[in-house]
C-alpha cells in the first residue's frame, strides 16, 4: 500500500502514530501492541482489490463467484472424479496469551474474530439463543449464551466473504429474520456489501433480496424491524423502509440534511424511530413517530441542544431517554449529550468515563446503550458504565492487562437487556455479562472466525504452525485436529515464517518493517523493529532465505530492505533496483533452486505494475537494475503472489484485482507469459502455487477459497472449488515436502489442512466402478514409480471415512480389476497407491448407488438459471441408453441428445443454449425407467 491517499486517510494515520497504533520504540515484544489499524487495513484491502478500469470494489461480482463457487462445490461429489479429498479445520477454537506477549487478558480471557452484529432470538423467551455476524466469518449462533464456554452452530460459510454489519428480527413472527452487510465507516469504498439477506425459518437458511444488489445497499450501519414487521436499513446513501418483507424498498431519507450518510438508527418502546447522518461530513439528527407511512419532508427535528460533530454520532435508546456519542475532529468524543423527551431537546451530561477515552478511532468504533434504570453502557477502546444518568463513570472492562474484566479492543456493539445482561461485540469477538458489568467473561470458545493473513509450517513437527491474524496476533498451532492456539505476539499478526533448516528460529511480524524473533522454537519471543516509519506495506510482504538466513522485505517506493543477521541481530539495509520502477513492493518470493535470486512484485504507484528479480539479492548494491519479466503482464495491477515450479523456468504469478487477468503462467523463466484464467470468476487472487513437483497443476487462494486445476492450460484451463473447503476469502497457501502437507490461512474461518496428494486425484489414475448383481466390479489402471508399489482398495458410506477392503501388488501398465460385495446400496469407492518411496497416491471417488430393479433418472442440480450462453446439468442415472431434451412451452423440440452411458453413476454436462431464443424452457432427462423434467429460464 502507497500512503499518497486521501488527506483524510493520511490525517488517520497521523492520529495512529500519535496514539500509538504504530510502536514507536524499540520495545520487547512483551509490552503492549495497539490492535488494528482499521484506516490503513481498509485502504490496502482497497488498493489490493478495486478494479482499475473503474477505481471501485465491484463486490456484486464477488457474489456472482460465491454462487458459482456453491454450484459447482452442489455438483462435485457426483461427478466420477470427485475425489478431492477433505481438509481438516484447525481453528483455532480458543486461544491463550503467551509469556512474551504483554497484551495479556484477565480471566484468561479468549478471543475468536470481529463482530458487528449481535442479535438476541426473540423465540427464545429466556433470552439464551444469540446469533452473531462475523466480518467475513459468517453467521453463527449458540442457544445458551450463559454456558460458559458456549455452543456455537455455523449456519453457513456462504456468508464468510461478507461484513455483516446488522441482524434484526420481525417481532409479529420472530423465524423472518435480515441481516445486512458493508463495512461502512470508511470514507472511501473498500469494504462494500452484499444487500441485504432474509431467513423465514429462525436462520437455519438465508436468501439474498434481489431488491437490494443495487448500489444503494452496498454500505449498510443498521437494519432494524418496528412493532408491525416493517423493516427499515441505514445506509451510506440514506434510509429506506419496506412494508413487504424485503420485496420492495422506499427511500424515506430525512430532507433538510447536508448528507445522504447515516452510521446509526434506532428505534424506541415508544415506535419512534431516530437517525443520526454523517460519516466524514456535517453530522444531523431527525426522529419520527410514524415510521411506517415517513415521507422525506415529514421528519421532526431537535429543538435544541443536538451535537455537532464533521465525523460521526452514535446513539443509545431506551423508551424517551437517549444517548449521544459525538466524534470531534481527532476522533475524541469530548462530551456525550443525553434527552429524556424523546430527542427533541438535548443536553451535555456532566460526567466523561475519562479523558482521551476514545483513543483516537471512534470513527471507527463506539458503541452505546441504556436500560429503564439509569444504567448506560459506553464502548470505544474499553467499556465504561454510569447507574446515575451519565453523572459518573467506572471503567467496566480493560482489553489489556490481567486486572478487572477482560473486553477486546475496539467495541461495536453493546445490548443491555434482561436483568441486568449484557451483550459486546467488538474486534475480538462476543462478551457477556449477567449482573450488570460486575462480571465479564468471553464467549469465544468454539467461534472460529479468525481472519488469518498468513502461515507458516513446521519442518518436521507434525501439527506446528504459525499464524498471523488481524486484530487478534500471531497464533502458534501444536496441536492435532481442531485446537487452541496461544497467540505468541500481539497487535496484527502480518506476515510469519519459520526456518526450514534451522526450526528453532522463528519470525512473527506487526506493522510495515516491525519484527519478532524467537529462537527457541516459538516459546519466547523479541522484538527487531528495523523501521519506525510507515515503509513498504501495513500488511508487509516478506520472505526468508532458509539457506542464507537473510529476510527480504517489502519498503519504500522502488526499494526492497535486506535483513542479513535476522537469527541474531537487527543489521539492515534499503537497496534500490531500476526494475522496480519506483513502486513499491507487494509480493517478495525467494528462489529455492537459484541461490541468492529473489522476486519481487509490486503495486502500481508510480507507472507500470512490474515483476522481476534479483540476482545476488543478498549483496547487490542499492542503485542495481534488477532483471524486468514483466513483459507481456497486467500493468496496473496488484501483485498477491509469485511461485516458482519444478525451476525457475516455470513460474506463476497472480493478482488480487477484480476486473483483470488474474493468473499468468511462464515455462521460460518470464520472457513470455500466458493467462490461465480459463472458467475462473473474476475475482481477486492471493496466492498461487504449483502442486509439488507438477508444472502441469495449481493450486490457488481466491475470494471463494481455495481453487485447483488438473491442467494448466492457457485460456482453456479448468478451475474446481475444493469441495470440503469453506467458500471464504483465503490469503496465503504453505507446503511441507516432509508429509506433503498444504496449509490454507482463511481470512475469516481460521486455518486449514489437507496433505496435497488427496487435493486431486491423478489424472493417470481413473477409477471406474457399477454394479453387477450383488457385487460391485471396479476398474482402473495404474503405472508404479517404481517396482514394489502396493493398491489397497477403499470403501466408504459418506465419503469421508474410508476403511480397506482390499489390496494388490502394483505392475506397470496393467488393468487392474477388483469385485466387492458391499453391505450398503449405496456406497463410495477409491484407491490408494503405496510407493516404496513412500509416496501415497489416491485416485478419484466414484460414488455407487442401487434402487430396486434399476436406478432412476434424477436431475441433482441446474445452473445457473436465468442462463444465458449455457446450462450445467448434474443427473444420475443407470448406464444405458440416456437422452436430454429442451423443450418451449408450447411443445416445440429445441434440442435432443442421446448417449450411450457406461457405468451407472452420477454425471455433469454442460449444454450450449446461445441458439434458443429469450423464453421459459423445459430441460427433460431419460433413461429405460423413468423421464423426469425441470424449467429454466434463457435470458
Amino acid at each position: 500500500m502507497s500512503f499518497k491517499r486521501t488527506p483524510l486517510f493520511l490525517f488517520i494515520l497521523l492520529v495512529c502514530l500519535l496514539s500509538g497504533c504504530i510502536q514507536k520504540s524499540t520495545n520487547e515484544a512483551g509490552e503492549k501492541e495497539k490492535y488494528d489499524g482499521p484506516a490503513m487495513i481498509a485502504q490496502m484491502e482497497f488498493d489490493r482489490t478495486k478494479d482499475p478500469a473503474t477505481g471501485t470494489v465491484p463486490r456484486e461480482r464477488l457474489m456472482k463467484a460465491l454462487v458459482h463457487t456453491d454450484s459447482l462445490k452442489k455438483i462435485l461429489p457426483f461427478q466420477l472424479i470427485a475425489g478431492y479429498g477433505n481438509w481438516t479445520e484447525r481453528g483455532p477454537t480458543a486461544d491463550a496469551v503467551g509469556p512474551s506477549n504483554g497484551n495479556t487478558r484477565a480471566n484468561s480471557g479468549i478471543t475468536s474474530g470481529r463482530i458487528r452484529a449481535v442479535m438476541v432470538d426473540a423465540a427464545d423467551v429466556t433470552g439464551n439463543t444469540v446469533f452473531i455476524g462475523g466480518v467475513n466469518g459468517g453467521i453463527w449462533k449458540t442457544t445458551d449464551i450463559t454456558a460458559s464456554p458456549a455452543t456455537w452452530t455455523f449456519v453457513n460459510d456462504f456468508f464468510s466473504n461478507m461484513a455483516v454489519t446488522g441482524i434484526c428480527q420481525d417481532p409479529t413472527t420472530p423465524a423472518i429474520m435480515y441481516f445486512c452487510t458493508g463495512e461502512w465507516p470508511f470514507n472511501f469504498d473498500a469494504v462494500a456489501g452484499d444487500g441485504i439477506f432474509k431467513s423465514t425459518n429462525g436462520g437455519a437458511t438465508w436468501v439474498q433480496l434481489a431488491s437490494t444488489t443495487g448500489a444503494n445497499f452496498d454500505y449498510c450501519s443498521k437494519i432494524l424491524c418496528d412493532a408491525s414487521g416493517n423493516v427499515y436499513v441505514s445506509t451510506r446513501s440514506g434510509v429506506y423502509r419496506s412494508i413487504n418483507g424485503g420485496t420492495s424498498w422506499t427511500t424515506i431519507t430525512p430532507s433538510g440534511l447536508s448528507t445522504s450518510r447515516f452510521s446509526d438508527m434506532e428505534i424506541s418502546s415508544t415506535g419512534r424511530l431516530h437517525v443520526s447522518a454523517g460519516q466524514f461530513s456535517t453530522c444531523g439528527y431527525r426522529f419520527t413517530d410514524n415510521p411506517s407511512t415517513v415521507a422525506a419532508g415529514s421528519w421532526t427535528s431537535a429543538t435544541s441542544g443536538y451535537p455537532t460533530s464533521t465525523v460521526r454520532i452514535e446513539l443509545g435508546c431506551n423508551g424517551n431517554t437517549l444517548y449521544a456519542l459525538p466524534s470531534d475532529g481527532i476522533y475524541e468524543i469530548p462530551t456525550i449529550f443525553k434527552s429524556i423527551d424523546g430527542g427533541a431537546n438535548w443536553a451535555a451530561t456532566t460526567g466523561q468515563p475519562t479523558a482521551g477515552w476514545g483513543s483516537g478511532q471512534v470513527w471507527y468504533n463506539m458503541a452505546v446503550d441504556i436500560d429503564g434504570s439509569g444504567n448506560v453502557i459506553v464502548g470505544t477502546l474499553e467499556p465504561y458504565r454510569s447507574t446515575d444518568g451519565g453523572a459518573n463513570w467506572s471503567r467496566i472492562g480493560r482489553w489489556v492487562g490481567l486486572a478487572g474484566q477482560y473486553v477486546h479492543a475496539d467495541i461495536h456493539f453493546i445490548k443491555l437487556y434482561g436483568a441486568n445482561r449484557i451483550l459486546f461485540g467488538c474486534d475480538g469477538g462476543v462478551h457477556y455479562s449477567s449482573d450488570g458489568g460486575t462480571t465479564i467473561r468471553d464467549r469465544n470458545t468454539g467461534l472460529r472466525i479468525k481472519q488469518f493473513f498468513s502461515v507458516a509450517i513446521h519442518p518436521s513437527t507434525t501439527n506446528n504452525f504459525l499464524a498471523g491474524a488481524q486484530d487478534n496476533g500471531s497464533h502458534r498451532f501444536t496441536a492435532a485436529g481442531l485446537a487452541t492456539t496461544t497467540e505468541v505476539t500481539g497487535g496484527d499478526g502480518a506476515f510469519v515464517h519459520i526456518d526450514q533448516d534451522e526450526p528453532l528460529f522463528q519470525f512473527t511480524s506487526y506493522v510495515f518493517n516491525q519484527y519478532r524473533r524467537s529462537t527457541n522454537g516459538g516459546t519466547t519471543w523479541s522484538s527487531v523493529n528495523l523501521s519506525l516509519g510507515a515503509d513498504g506495506q501495513f500488511i508487509n510482504p516478506t520472505d526468508y532465505d532458509d539457506a542464507a538466513d537473510i529476510m527480504y522485505c517489502s519498503n519504500t517506493a522502488g526499494t526492497y530492505r535486506r535483513w542479513t543477521d535476522p537469527q541474531t541481530g537487527a543489521t539492515n539495509a534499503s537497496v534500490s533496483i531500476t526494475a522496480l520502477n519506483s513502486n513499491i513492493i507487494s509480493a517478495v518470493t525467494v528462489s529455492p533452486y537459484t541461490s541468492n535470486r529473489v522476486y519481487f512484485g509490486t503495486e502500481n504507484d508510480a507507472g507500470s505494475t512490474r515483476l522481476c528479480y534479483v540476482d545476488n539479492a543478498n549483496t547487490i548494491v542499492s542503485g542495481s537494475a534488477g532483471t524486468n519479466i514483466s513483459t507481456g503482464l497486467p500493468t496496473n495491477v496488484y501483485t498477491s503472489c509469485i511461485a516458482t515450479g519444478t525451476d525457475d523456468q516455470n513460474l506463476m504469478v497472480c493478482y488480487s484485482n477484480y476486473g483483470v487477468q488474474q493468473i499468468w503462467a511462464s515455462t521460460n523463466a518470464g520472457t513470455s507469459w500466458t493467462n490461465i484464467d480459463g472458467d475462473l470468476p473474476d475475482m481477486p487472487v492471493r496466492w498461487c502455487m504449483f502442486l509439488p513437483g507438477d508444472n502441469t497443476k495449481a493450486i490457488i487462494a481466491t475470494e471463494a477459497g481455495v481453487y485447483l486445476t488438473q491442467a494448466i492450460n492457457g485460456a482453456s484451463t479448468a478451475w474446481i472449488p475444493s469441495p470440503t473447503f469453506p467458500t471464504v476469502r483465503t490469503d496465503m497457501l504453505q507446503y511441507r515436502p516432509a508429509d506433503g502437507l498444504i496449509a490454507a490461512a482463511t481470512h475469516g474461518r481460521g486455518l486449514w489442512t489437507q496433505p496435497y496428494y488427496s487435493i486431486m486425484p491423478s489424472t493417470n489414475f481413473l477409477l471406474r466402478g457399477a454394479w453387477n448383481g450383488s457385487k460391485v466390479a471396479l476398474q482402473w489402471e495404474y503405472t508404479p514409480l517404481a517396482a514394489g508399489a502396493t493398491l489397497e482398495v477403499e470403501s466408504s458410506t459418506d465419503a469421508t471415512n474410508f476403511v480397506k477392503v482390499g489390496s494388490l501388488s502394483a505392475n506397470a501398465g496393467k488393468q487392474y480389476n477388483f469385485n466387492h460385495i458391499p453391505n450398503t446400496n449405496n456406497v463410495f469407492y477409491r484407491i490408494r497407491s503405496n510407493e516404496k518411496n513412500g509416496v501415497i497416491k489416491y485416485s478419484n471417488t466414484v460414488k455407487l448407488f442401487k434402487t430396486g430393479g434399476g436406478t432412476n433418472a434424477e436431475i441433482i442440480s441446474l445452473y445457473p438459471n436465468p442462463a444465458e450462453r449455457e446450462i450445467n446439468v448434474g443427473f444420475s442415472t443407470e448406464k444405458g441408453k440416456f437422452n436430454y431434451s429442451i423443450t418451449a412451452t408450447d411443445g416445440r423440440l429445441m434440442l435432443r441428445k442421446e448417449e450411450e452411458l457406461q457405468f451407472t453413476g452420477n454425471y455433469l454436462r454442460t449444454i450450449n443454449i446461445t441458439g434458443i431464443a429469450a423464453g421459459n424452457y423445459m430441460l427433460t432427462i431419460s433413461n429405460s425407467k423413468q423421464k423426469v423434467s425441470r424449467q429454466f429460464i434463457k435470458k
